[in-house]
């Protein structure tokens, strides 16, 4: 009886223990569970706060006005031998600038030449290489001194770039752009755009054009005519010819006035490719040193003889201008030139 009531007691006090440390457990989880509550709420007020912040710095924010800039593609044509010249020339002052495009290959050398008729300026010249995307530009300062007129070309020539590029378009090239010059007695081609201009202090602005050459149907024909035309342009009398006289043939012309002596009046330049060409001579009734001037000529000469004429001149009248016919055609000794004489009357 005795041990019964021990085993009891003892039944008894584990049971005690045993739900005491239940209690315990349960007590420890809530306080998890309340600590991890309490995180969250603080958490979610923290947060909470932080969007305030936030949505109160974008309403105090102000929109910046901006612009993508759209990269430009390469020109679909790019590599073409058919080359084509695009863009605006600006004439600022003394400033003269060029932007365009191109479908010349990238790395191409492209070189903007300016001669002055007052013969101050020898070989002014900027170079560029053209962009990846075709794009290009190109800039000269005039020295104080140039004035009038200038003749600005913008031009490609193979023979003077390098490698592959050189390789690729030497005696290649094709279109309205294409011209041909003779070096050390070589014939190349260029590509070429040329515009005369005005250099007065003001802004001028010309687009490039493509040429459109009209070529004569007796064009390089060994009988040669000239068309003049004369017009008066600022100090200067202007010669403007057609002709089916070859490309690239060096013309002169001289103004011979009664009772002088005189070796100022006179202008050159070349034939284009459909035997056109525009000269300029000092307008002699502009010149103070000349009296009673009622009259005068303007002599038209080509010589194929001349030291400027390339190996293609003399392939077609001869090195001494034997093949040369027609009416326009004298003798000089052993040598036959193409001479044509213009008569410009003084208006009172």
């Amino acid at each position: 009886m005795v041990r019964c009531k021990r085993i009891l007691i003892m039944f008894l006090a584990l049971m005690i223990l045993f739900l005491a440390a239940c209690s315990n457990s349960e007590n420890e989880e809530q306080g998890e569970t309340d600590k991890q509550n309490s995180g969250s709420i603080q958490a979610e007020e923290t947060a909470g706060t932080k969007v305030e912040n936030e949505v109160e710095t974008v309403d105090n924010t102000e929109e910046v006005s901006f612009e993508v800039n759209q990269v430009q593609e390469a020109p679909e044509d790019q590599g073409d031998l058919d080359v084509r010249l695009e863009g605006e020339f600006q004439i600022d002052n003394k400033l003269v600038s060029v932007k365009g495009m191109t479908n010349l290959l990238p790395e191409s050398q492209l070189v903007l030449s300016i001669e002055s008729e007052y013969g101050l300026l020898v070989g002014g010249i900027d170079r560029t290489k053209v962009n990846e995307n075709g794009e290009f530009e190109l800039e000269y300062s005039l020295p104080d001194e140039v004035e009038g007129i200038v003749h600005i070309e913008l031009k490609f020539e193979p023979a003077n770039q390098y490698g592959d590029i050189k390789n690729y378009y030497l005696n290649q090239l094709s279109g309205s752009f294409v011209q041909n010059y003779a070096k050390a007695n070589e014939i190349y081609q260029k590509v070429s755009f040329q515009q005369s201009a005005t250099i007065d202090g003001s802004q001028h602005n010309f687009s490039i054009t493509e040429p459109s050459w009209d070529l004569p149907d007796d064009y390089g024909e060994p009988s040669v005519w000239i068309e003049p035309v004369i017009e008066k342009q600022e100090d200067y009398v202007v010669v403007k010819i057609n002709s089916n006289i070859v490309e690239d043939t060096f013309i002169l012309a001289r103004a011979d006035i009664p009772n002088y002596i005189t070796s100022g009046f006179q202008g050159y330049s070349y034939t284009n490719p459909d035997g056109s060409t525009v000269l300029y001579i000092n307008d002699p009734e502009k010149d103070s040193r000349i009296k009673n001037l009622t009259e005068y000529d303007i002599i038209i000469t080509m010589n194929p003889s001349h030291h400027n004429n390339g190996p293609h001149v003399t392939e077609v009248y001869g090195e001494n201008g034997q093949n040369l016919a027609g009416d326009l055609v004298h003798a000089e000794d052993e040598t036959k030139v193409v001479e044509q004489t213009i008569t410009i009357t003084v208006e009172e």
